[in-house]
């Protein structure tokens, strides 16, 4: 055993922004997300053997976000896609973004169809298991629960859930 302490987890962001996230991203440029730098895949298409490794980095020119200008004294920077490359890289990502998003809701569809069929299959199950005296007995315990007044209702719930007032 190690003496290490054992941290829980710090996201910088609560998970309902991670969730939207996945849907609705915070970048306006798809081309580079906002980064300036072009995104590798897209590179990818317009210069197939492409190494983020070894080769310059391509610079945006859609929407001018790339802050580290001093690396073009040294060379880095590929300056060569010009502002209607990087507009079609954006299109590009922007339908790969809706695609992906479009396959997500129907697999969370599907999955919720799936659920629901199977609550219905067991709901139908239930009832169909139920002998004419159980579905009598049902049948009656529903209407005196429709008779009760709303007055009735709001004694219950004093009495019940919220506590009797003299208590």
């Amino acid at each position: 055993m190690t003496d290490l302490p054992t941290f829980e987890r710090s996201p910088i962001l609560p998970n309902e922004v991670e969730d939207k996230e996945i849907w609705q991203p915070r970048w306006h440029c798809f081309c580079c997300q906002d980064t300036g730098q072009i995104q590798a895949h897209l590179v990818s298409l317009i210069i197939p053997d492409y190494d983020h490794n070894r080769d310059r980095i391509p610079v945006c020119q859609g929407c001018n976000k790339f802050d580290n200008y001093h690396l073009k004294e040294y060379g880095v920077l590929d300056l060569r896609f010009d502002l209607y490359i990087c507009k079609k890289l954006d299109a590009i990502a922007r339908d790969g973004w809706k695609k992906t998003t479009e396959q997500q809701f129907e697999k969370y569809k599907k999955q919720l169809d799936i659920a629901t069929g199977q609550i219905a299959q067991a709901h139908s199950l239930a009832v169909a298991n139920r002998t004419s005296n159980d579905e009598r007995e049902v049948q009656q315990r529903k209407a005196e629960i429709e008779a009760i007044s709303p007055q009735e209702w709001k004694a219950m719930n004093e009495s019940y859930l919220v506590g009797k007032k003299d208590e």
